[in-house]
């Protein structure tokens, strides 16, 4: 299974450890792709069952949340407000590490995601929709995280919250998995149509440095240029939200960067290549302003020759994707991430929302290479060791 490696702060609420609280870590891998292999999902002998289910509806039945099957019509509806719907895995627990769920992973329908879900875990032989949510897995169902979807992306955009979502946390051992859905019947009903779960993967290979703090040394996003998809109202709120503003090197809103169109994107070109490890961007790293913030970005890099706002989606490399609860805790401020280092002409931030109402907004994008050892540090570092071992 291909893996987009970001570690998720849901708002961030993250706890590590053994013990799971309401809201624990977890990590958005992938957006869309196909089932992965070893899907306890759709092993014989797992079956799904649910709270309730929309009535009367063929297309939306029970059997459907892990019949391998992707689409609206075999999709699975809850007919009560946060219904929940889950696995039955028997009564041999197994490891379990990730799990994966999508409105409609063909990208024909996105409405029916919005809204918070919440994964809950059991330990207890052969569960099903009697077994109570006691926050003990010995028990009965106890959380491993939630995650709150803002409505966002139409079909067919690269973010589009109806797409499968890939979702890895601590492992536990498990017997079953249940999640809550948003929405109450047909008219707001969360519709899902496949829910999987998998063994832990590998580990991931993005991660949040450090939330806050100020710019550092080496970013050579103020030397790039700056491009962008769009902006909002054509230019009309200049000059507090303009396509500079993205690495002039203030913070706050009055020099930000939004969006006017779903999934835009904001870049830098680098004006050559570099190997590069770190990246870091906020909504409003002053604090003054807290929205705009909440949805998925896709952060991406290119090799080609001047990257700009007209390279072709095909040029992008996505090195992972990040899921902000806008109504979370420092979720507006800068968030520094580390990744393997690539070597690149420039990056963009694939941003969630559109224009005024909801577009993201970008006060800086910053850029980190790679620190380079100088030759005379190299040489040093050298006769250093030739001295330890002439001692000995």
């Amino acid at each position: 299974m291909k893996r987009l490696p970001v570690r998720l702060f849901p708002s961030f609420c993250l706890l590590a450890g053994a013990v799971f609280p309401a809201q624990a870590q977890l990590t958005l891998n992938q957006i869309g792709g196909p089932l992965g292999a070893g899907n306890y999902g759709t092993l014989a002998g797992t079956s799904a069952f649910a709270f309730d289910v929309l009535p009367a509806a063929p297309t939306h039945t029970i059997p459907h949340a892990n019949d391998g099957i992707f689409g609206n019509p075999n999709s699975w509806i809850g007919n009560s407000n946060n219904s929940f719907v889950g696995l039955n895995f028997g009564a041999t627990a197994l490891p379990l590490g990730q799990v994966a769920w999508g409105r409609d992973n063909l990208n024909q329908f996105f409405d029916r995601t919005s809204g918070l879900y919440t994964l809950n875990y059991t330990q207890v032989p052969n569960p099903g929709a009697a077994l109570a949510v006691t926050g003990n897995p010995a028990t009965g169902w106890a959380p491993i995280g939630s995650t709150n979807y803002v409505f966002q992306g139409a079909a067919n955009s690269p973010i589009s919250m109806s797409l499968r979502h890939v979702w890895s946390f601590p492992t536990v051992s498990a017997t079953g998995i249940r999640l809550t859905a948003p929405g109450s019947s047909f008219a707001n009903g969360a519709a899902i149509d496949e829910l999987e779960a998998y063994a832990p993967g590998p580990a991931p290979l993005l991660s949040l440095v450090t939330t806050g703090g100020t710019m550092g040394a080496g970013n050579i996003g103020l030397a790039s240029t700056a491009f962008a998809k769009d902006l909002l109202g054509n230019g009309s709120f200049a000059p507090t939200h303009t396509i500079p503003n993205l690495n002039d090197g203030v913070y706050g809103n009055g020099n930000s960067w939004i969006g006017d169109t779903e999934s835009s994107f904001a870049g830098l070109n680098f004006n050559g290549s570099f190997t590069v490890n770190q990246a870091a961007f906020g909504r409003d790293n002053t604090g003054a302003f807290g929205d705009r913030s909440g949805g998925t970005y896709l952060l991406q890099y290119t090799t080609a020759a001047n990257p700009g706002a007209a390279t072709p989606d095909a040029s992008w490399n996505t090195i992972g994707a990040i899921y902000y609860d806008h109504n979370g805790v420092d979720s507006a401020d800068r968030h520094l991430y580390s990744f393997p280092p690539v070597t690149a002409t420039g990056m963009r931030l694939v941003a969630p929302g559109n224009g005024i109402g909801t577009g993201a907004a970008i006060d800086e994008f910053e850029v980190y290479a790679v620190p380079e050892t100088s030759a005379a540090g190299l040489l040093l570092l050298a006769g250093a060791g030739l001295c330890r071992r002439r001692r000995k």
